[in-house]
C-alpha cells in the first residue's frame, strides 16, 4: 500500500496486504469520542489517548481518497470507519464485499465508484457519511440494515431489483425516505420490511415516469430515451416522480451513462428543425 497525493486529494491505494484496523487502538478512540461531540473532533489530539492511539489516527485522519486495487476481493470489516475526511472512494471490479462498518461515519464521503462485481454491502457500512446518491451496480444482492442510514443528504437510492433490503432498514432516516409513504423511523422499518422494499424498487413504475426509468437504469440508452422526449416534449425532463426526483436529476447522477441531457436536447432539436425544413 501506498500513499500520494492525486487531484489535490491525499490518497491511499489499498491492496488489502495490511490490516488497517486495530481492535484495541479503536475501541479506546470509540470510547473517548462518545464523550465528546462531533463538532469537538478538531481538538482530539487533545483528549485522553494513548500515544499509540494519536498515532494510529494519525495515520488514518489524512486520507482524503481510498483507490481499492485490482485483485482485493473483500473490504475487511472497520477498515476505513471513523476516517472523517476521506472525500472518494474507487473500488476495483473485483471487489466482490464490504463488510460490516467499513466506512461507517466517513462524514465526507460524497462520491463512491462501485465494483461491478458487489454482491454485498454489510450492516452500517456507510452509515453517517455524506452521501447524496447511490446507483448500486446490477449485481448486488444484499445490503444489510443500516448500511446508508443517515445519510442526510442521500435523496436518490437506485436499486436492482434482485437485491435484498434487510429488514427495509438500510436508508432510514436518509433524506429522501421523508418524502416516502412510511414514518421515517427505525419501527417502521421493522414492522413493514417487505412494503418497503416493494416501494423502494417500485418507485418509478407509473405509466408516467418512463423517462425515469431509462434514465436511471444501468447503461441507459441514448435511443431509448429520445424515443420517450419525442413523445414528451424536453419537459418530461423536470417531470417530478412522488419522492420530487426528475429524470435530468438521475441522468446526471448516473455513474453508468455517458448519455448527457444536452446530448439529447441537441439531437432532439436537429431533428426538430429537420422536421420544419
Amino acid at each position: 500500500m501506498r500513499v500520494a497525493t492525486v487531484d489535490g486529494l491525499v490518497t491511499l491505494f489499498y491492496d488489502g496486504s495490511k490490516e488497517l484496523w486495530n481492535e484495541e487502538l479503536h475501541e479506546e478512540w470509540e470510547y473517548e469520542f462518545e464523550e465528546h461531540e462531533d463538532k469537538e473532533i478538531v481538538n482530539w489530539e487533545s483528549w485522553n489517548l494513548s500515544y499509540e492511539c494519536k498515532q494510529y489516527l494519525r495515520e488514518r485522519f489524512p486520507w482524503q481518497q481510498i483507490i481499492v486495487m485490482e485483485g482485493v476481493t473483500v473490504i475487511p470489516k472497520y477498515t476505513f470507519s471513523y476516517c472523517w475526511n476521506i472525500q472518494r472512494v474507487t473500488f476495483a471490479n473485483t471487489v466482490i464485499r464490504i463488510e460490516r462498518e467499513a466506512f461507517l461515519r466517513c462524514k465526507s464521503l460524497i462520491d463512491i465508484q462501485w465494483s461491478d462485481n458487489l454482491e454485498y454491502i454489510g450492516i452500517q457500512s456507510f452509515e453517517k457519511c455524506n452521501l447524496s446518491s447511490v446507483f448500486l451496480p446490477p449485481r448486488c444482492r444484499f445490503v444489510s440494515g443500516w448500511a446508508f442510514g443517515f445519510n442526510e443528504n442521500l435523496t436518490i437510492f437506485n436499486v436492482p431489483q434482485d437485491t435484498v433490503l434487510e429488514n427495509g432498514l438500510p436508508f432510514i432516516r436518509a433524506k429522501f425516505f421523508d418524502k416516502s409513504p412510511f414514518p421515517n423511523t427505525f419501527r417502521t422499518c421493522i414492522d413493514h420490511p417487505e412494503e418497503i422494499n416493494t416501494w423502494m424498487k417500485n418507485i418509478n413504475n407509473h405509466k408516467d415516469y418512463a423517462l425515469h426509468r431509462a434514465c436511471s437504469s444501468y447503461q441507459p440508452l441514448k435511443e431509448v430515451i429520445m424515443s420517450i422526449i419525442e413523445n414528451k416534449g424536453l419537459r418530461a425532463f423536470k417531470t417530478e416522480n412522488s419522492i420530487g426526483i426528475t429524470p435530468s436529476q438521475y441522468l446526471k447522477e448516473n455513474p453508468y451513462t455517458d448519455v448527457t441531457e444536452n446530448d439529447i436536447i441537441h439531437d432532439y432539436l436537429i431533428k426538430m428543425m429537420g422536421e420544419v425544413v
